[in-house]
């Protein structure tokens, strides 16, 4: 397979992954798959992989979940730009550091989330809403394996 095809191919399961259906209970604990998936890219390839991915990425998750039309887009790319200017700095970190690096940078887009929904009147203030960065910021050691895996053995560079 070429590499740009099983590219596309992890994006696409990060956006079926966002789209599966999460119990009513546990739905403060769904992680972020997508800005996942992209922040990887962002780290393993940063010339390659960017704020243009992030972008697209996003657009896809406002019409996978049929919140407003770039509300995603903005956070993801600002989170893309961030870990883009420090991605030399996260790849000499161990994987629970970067794991925490990850969380902070998804509670900023959980926040900035909030901000938006709030001002919309979508969303009431709780602290809940840094679950999901918790979550993603738990499974970065494991998908980061899976990926780079996936990396190497499809030679994407």
């Amino acid at each position: 397979m070429k590499p740009v095809f099983v590219f596309c191919i992890t994006l696409l399961t990060a956006l079926m992954l966002e789209a599966v259906p999460f119990p009513e209970q546990f739905v403060w604990f769904r992680p972020e798959w997508a800005l996942l998936v992209i922040l990887y890219w962002v780290i393993a390839l940063p010339f390659r992989v960017g704020v243009g991915v992030a972008w697209f990425l996003g657009l896809m998750v406002d019409l996978l979940q049929g919140g407003i039309i770039g509300q995603h887009s903005l956070t993801y790319v600002i989170i893309a730009y961030t870990c883009a200017v420090f991605y030399k700095r996260l790849r000499m970190y161990h994987r629970w550091q970067q794991g925490f690096f990850i969380c902070l940078l998804v509670s900023i887009n959980q926040l900035l989330d909030f901000w938006i929904d709030h001002y919309l009147g979508y969303a009431e203030p709780t602290l809940m809403i840094f679950m999901p960065a918790v979550v993603t910021g738990l499974l970065w050691p494991w998908s980061f394996i899976v990926l780079r895996s996936v990396r190497r053995i499809y030679a994407i560079r």
